[in-house]
């Protein structure tokens, strides 16, 4: 894997990886010795305010002239007088960008970028990262959640023990007029078989090479393909929204956008879920829905 890791990276610039705590290793031999490197939020200097913090590190490095800079881009200058023990996990996790910022590196390595962070720092993120696209430098994520993996920009790779997949290059299907007969969807849960009306689902997701569906809240396996899903859906009212999602549009109450290319969808009791909208369908989905 390490081979085929090293030429993902060294030929991408956004760079984004699902997998598991046991690939951060493989991530980190990977990449330079001089790349910055946020990994989970775990301050030790919890008395100091984030001023002070980012100014000893600045001092550190010596870059105290970047301060400003580091500040306007991780949008700090309103709680900079605030101890970092008070901060909440987003906060915290901007603060930690911050402090790698002032380095001035060529790589940037994140672990869980997007996890456990409010709106506004969620967005405050995916902007930095956007910004990618003009620097002279690269970023490198690792998320082990799917939904996050996927709103990020860039590239977005699955990493299991059988290699790393691609996930983001959207596949071109010929459009099939003819609406599917189905009237039940067969999925298992706890080796039981359960059968749902199409309008009943609320969304399906490929991951880790399963496709799931997610009724209520419970996520329930499919026994189809996502392609193959999606021909049979079709017809009720679900959208390919990406690569790995199917969306049942009936369920989307808000599209949310979090770069110039960066959208994801909100559905009715899935608060914590963030379904990416890929670029791709991005101006099908304005034409369709005059937004």
């Amino acid at each position: 894997m390490n081979q085929q890791l090293s030429e993902i990276i060294s030929q991408g610039k956004l760079i984004h990886f699902e997998g598991t705590q046991k690939n951060i290793a493989d991530i980190l031999e990977c990449i330079g010795k001089d790349a910055a490197v946020v990994e989970n939020t775990g301050f030790v200097y919890d008395r100091m305010t984030v001023r002070k913090y980012l100014e000893f590190f600045a001092e550190l490095l010596d870059s105290e002239s970047g301060m400003d800079l580091v500040v306007e881009q991780m949008h700090l200058a309103d709680f900079l007088d605030k101890k970092l023990k008070k901060c909440t996990s987003g906060q915290k996790k901007r603060v930690e960008i911050a402090r790698e910022l002032l380095k001035n590196a060529k790589e940037y390595f994140l672990l869980n970028p997007l996890g456990d962070l409010d709106v506004d720092s969620r967005k405050i993120i995916l902007g930095w990262m956007d910004s990618f696209h003009e620097k002279d430098a690269k970023l490198i994520t690792l998320s082990q959640s799917h939904q996050y993996t996927c709103l990020c920009p860039g590239e977005h790779y699955e990493m299991t023990d059988q290699g790393i997949e691609c996930i983001n290059k959207e596949k071109m299907t010929e459009d099939n007029p003819d609406i599917p007969f189905i009237h039940k969807l067969s999925v298992t849960y706890n080796e039981k078989i359960f059968l749902f009306n199409p309008e009943d689902i609320d969304y399906a997701e490929a991951n880790e090479g399963k496709v799931y569906v997610y009724v209520n809240n419970e996520r329930y396996i499919s026994a189809f393909k996502m392609d193959d899903l999606e021909k049979k859906l079709s017809g009720f009212g679900f959208y390919r929204c990406h690569r790995s999602y199917l969306v049942n549009m009936q369920k989307v109450v808000e599209i949310i956008k979090w770069t110039r290319n960066s959208y994801s969808m909100k559905l009715v009791k899935y608060e914590n879920v963030d379904i990416p909208l890929s670029k791709a369908k991005i101006q099908e989905l304005k034409n369709m829905y005059q937004w």
